[in-house]
């Protein structure tokens, strides 16, 4: 130690001695900065000196931990690294790729103009989550983001370059049981329950024969859903379709049921095996008010005179989209007078359906086209002879207009099993509608 401070206080004197010239404020912030010198050199020196203490280099290996639901089903190549990061607003895929440790612009270059992987730039939206795989010194080895239902897109890179896949969801299918109660809206109570917009969407489908979703509802309404879902390579819930599903409005309680028979091809029906499928939905548009019914005289809010009114006005905001309610064939699509762009589509047995004022048509849609019950067909308007966006809607039969909700309207398809199939039918959906009356007694409980 001796030999420690004989060195720290030659140091000093050397300081203090380069520059003879220094006043005295000089010399006693010298005085300072030596000493400080002499304190680092000290404590450098005895950590130097402390027995036990090696300075030889200790490799580093980074530890990168998977997080999915499933670690074990993607392992890093030997050297590389895994990482899950999610987009963040305002984020390019430069700099969300940079903040995970890639550095690579031929990896940019590639899904920039790949047809496949340049679908990464329309659909990065804030929390949507991506995986890579990357080398130590930037380069990307695989790239996981995912696309919808249709699967997880994979860029991967290859001897010769980098290529591109569109994936399955993963095989980790779970089966989801939610209920909720109406207080204000539908789509309020299914947020408040957790259940996706995508599965309320399929319920009001599932029902729009039953109910009219705008004029129906009450408060204390209730409803529950059993309903399969996917878990992709990001730990995320895809829901699928409904499996069974229960409304009970105004103390009515309607079921619907999923079945699957053994030749192909699936439906809905009541508990029974009754066909629940409508010939004609109630509306063709979800959520709406009528704002003038069906009747032999009307005051015509334009032409100031009194007239029939051979069809219903539903009144919704421009852009609602509007579906056919019941296969058809379109027979006119154009301008036509007062009607403004109509619609109008040809089904079975002499009914036709006309649609008016509509502010544009699905793409596509032309005379003679073939489409299925709930296909979109346009979207609520005000043109031709209106005084605010809705929908002018009217069933003919035989050329003769009829009330849309009036008992003429055939409401269901005559699709009920019987015998064996209806055996089988009883069999298959048993397990689903236990779940159903599980989640509904669950409800019930909470409330008692």
């Amino acid at each position: 130690m001796n030999s420690i401070k004989q060195r720290a206080q030659a140091l000093k004197r050397w300081i203090l001695t380069q520059n003879t010239t220094i006043d005295a404020t000089d010399a006693r912030r010298s005085g300072q900065v030596a000493t400080l010198l002499m304190m680092v050199f000290g404590v450098a020196m005895a950590f130097g000196m402390t027995p036990g203490v090696s300075l030889q280099t200790v490799p580093l290996t980074p530890v990168v931990e998977d997080m999915t639901a499933n670690p074990g089903t993607v392992t890093p190549t030997p050297g590389t690294f895994i990482q899950q990061d999610q987009v963040r607003s305002g984020d390019t895929l430069a700099a969300l790729l940079f903040r995970m440790g890639v550095s690579d612009q031929a990896a940019l270059d590639f899904i920039a103009t790949d047809s496949k992987a340049r679908v990464i730039y329309q659909h990065m939206a804030p929390g949507k989550p991506i995986r890579v795989e990357h080398a130590a010194n930037g380069d990307l080895v695989s790239l996981r983001f995912p696309y919808g239902d249709k699967g997880t897109l994979v860029v991967s890179r290859t001897l010769s370059g980098f290529t591109s896949s569109l994936v399955g969801e993963g095989d980790l299918h779970r089966v989801i049981q939610a209920n909720g109660t109406i207080h204000s809206s539908l789509f309020a109570a299914a947020d408040n329950a957790g259940i996706p917009d995508s599965v309320t969407r399929q319920l009001t489908r599932l029902f729009s024969t039953d109910i009219d979703f705008h004029n129906d509802l009450r408060s204390g309404d209730t409803f529950s859903v059993v309903y399969e879902a996917t878990q992709n390579d990001f730990d995320q819930v895809v829901p699928g379709r409904i499996l069974a599903a229960e409304f009970v409005n105004k103390g009515v309680t309607i079921r619907r049921v999923y079945y699957e028979s053994a030749e192909g091809g699936g439906d809905y029906y009541t508990p029974e095996g009754h066909g629940s499928k409508a010939s004609f939905l109630r509306s063709p548009i979800e959520f709406s008010r009528i704002t003038s019914g069906f009747s032999a005289a009307r005051f015509h809010p334009i032409l100031k005179t009194w007239r029939a009114h051979k069809g219903i006005d539903l009144a919704a905001p421009k852009g609602t989209p509007i579906v056919a309610v019941a296969n058809a064939t379109v027979t006119y699509a154009g301008w036509r007078n007062g009607y403004g762009n109509m619609i109008e589509l040809h089904h079975a047995n002499g009914i036709d359906t006309v649609y008016g004022h509509l502010s544009a048509f699905a793409g596509g849609l032309h005379a003679g086209e073939k489409i299925h019950q709930g296909d979109l067909i346009g979207y609520v308007g005000m043109t031709g002879w209106a005084t605010g966006p809705h929908l002018h809607y009217e069933f003919k039969i035989n050329g003769v207009q009829h009330d849309p909700l009036g008992p003429e309207v055939p409401r269901f398809a005559s699709t009920n099993l019987t015998g064996h199939a209806r055996a089988q039918f009883l069999s298959a959906t048993a397990p689903y509608l236990r779940q159903l009356d599980a989640v509904r007694g669950s409800a019930i409980a909470r409330f008692e």
